[in-house]
């Protein structure tokens, strides 16, 4: 139990990172709110639906996340909907690497945008 809150509880980070670096790329803070809230909620449900685009749903971050917790319901109940096999998901260590990946890709980009922005 103490490992899947563990693994929860990092998931849950690099989502704040995520969203701390996307608050800092967009001025707007209402349009950040439903990007993230658009992708998350519903932008990668929508891929999981279509054939062929399925395959990359481990490497997003919904699907790197459901590898590392263990919940594989998004896309179970997606297979069984639309009758075809359901995603099989990375194993837990290597969800985890694709998740610190998107949040150094994140973080960096957070920091590098707005120092360029400020200079001039």
């Amino acid at each position: 139990m103490l490992g899947l809150l563990a693994r929860i509880a990092a998931a849950l980070a690099v989502y704040t990172v995520l969203g701390v670096a996307l608050g800092a790329l967009l001025r707007n803070q209402v349009a950040a709110l439903l990007i993230v809230g658009g992708y998350f909620y519903a932008g990668e449900t929508a891929l999981l639906l279509i054939p062929g685009v399925n395959a990359a749903y481990p490497f997003m971050p919904g699907g790197a996340a459901s590898a590392l917790t263990g919940f594989s319901y998004l896309a179970d109940a997606t297979a069984s909907q639309t009758g075809t096999a359901a995603t099989s998901l990375l194993p837990a260590p290597l969800g985890a690497l694709v998740l610190l990946g998107y949040a150094l890709l994140a973080a960096t980009l957070a920091i590098a945008a707005p120092l360029r922005r400020d200079i001039g």
